[in-house]
């Protein structure tokens, strides 16, 4: 079976710079370097950020649909399937960029998931923004793709700190905002965006909360009751929910059968793993899997 999600590397060009910057106008990405469509479900292994100046869409991430809004900065993390459906008028810039390409400065690595809106699947990646705090950014943008045009030995690191800055700006924007609806300013959210960040670096392999609290050196209780708090779910929760993600992602983009999905996130019983994916999503993995591929076949 043809895989249904297909899975891009960064475009061709990129390989030695590793960081790319595209002005997009319409519908369709003009530009012959960008590596592949975007309206059909696909997903990358290097960072994206889609930064919509004007127009309207529909943006799906990772089986939620949202709203493209003017004004606005949606961000994907590797291994997240997307599908963007852009109007006619739309005006936009997408940036890419690979994790080794940020973290030249070796200090900077785990600085990604240390951000809300990457590898995070308990938020929401996207920042709709006054017209203020995004003229910043656009600003920013501008600096970019100016210095991107004239690339010489200087224009990695100049590239590099720009987009620190860049990240570091939307941080503190999307702190800001969501300040009342998620708790950022909570003194335990940045704990709590520890706990996401290791569920992302060992979901797979480790399933029990009391796992994760003793690497945070930490009661399970205590780890429990902030992140309650912070994602209005357990951190159970949170870490099935990561775990059916995964689950989802290799039924819709791989061949492997529900008992390699099974093994494959650490489940040794299949009939374990169907039963509580049946219990999360309401249908079996095998249901899962034949609605979806009907879906991306119409």
């Amino acid at each position: 079976m043809e895989e249904p999600i297909k899975t891009y590397e960064m475009p061709e060009i990129t390989n030695k710079r590793a960081f790319q910057i595209y002005e997009v106008q319409g519908k369709t990405i003009q530009n012959r370097t960008y590596p592949h469509e975007t309206d059909r479900p696909h997903r990358h292994k290097y960072y994206e950020i889609c930064v919509f100046v004007n127009g309207a869409g529909k943006h799906e991430i990772d089986f939620n649909a949202h709203s493209i809004h003017s004004q606005s900065v949606h961000f994907l993390s590797p291994g997240q399937v997307h599908k963007i459906s852009r109007e006619n008028d739309y005006h936009g810039y997408l940036m890419v960029f690979s994790r080794e390409f940020y973290a030249l400065d070796t200090t900077n690595e785990e600085f990604l998931f240390q951000l809300p809106y990457f590898n995070n699947p308990t938020l929401v990646p996207i920042l709709n923004l006054n017209s203020v705090d995004f003229k910043d950014l656009t600003d920013l943008i501008k600096a970019i793709s100016k210095e991107y045009k004239q690339w010489n030995s200087f224009t990695t690191a100049i590239l590099n700190n720009y987009l620190q800055i860049f990240l570091i700006k939307c941080k503190q924007y999307y702190l800001r905002y969501f300040a009342d609806k998620k708790n950022t300013l909570d003194p335990n959210f940045t704990l709590v965006q520890q706990f996401n960040a290791l569920v992302e670096h060992k979901f797979r392999q480790v399933h029990q909360v009391q796992d994760f609290a003793e690497m945070m050196k930490l009661a399970p209780s205590i780890l429990n009751k902030h992140v309650k708090k912070i994602t209005g779910m357990t951190a159970g929760e949170v870490i099935l929910e990561r775990l059916m993600l995964q689950a989802k992602r290799y039924l819709i983009h791989s061949d492997l059968s529900n008992k390699e999905i099974a093994y494959q996130l650490n489940y040794p019983d299949p009939s374990y793993f169907s039963r509580i994916f049946k219990k999360k999503t309401g249908v079996s993995p095998s249901k899962f899997r034949w609605l979806e591929n009907q879906k991306y076949q119409q």
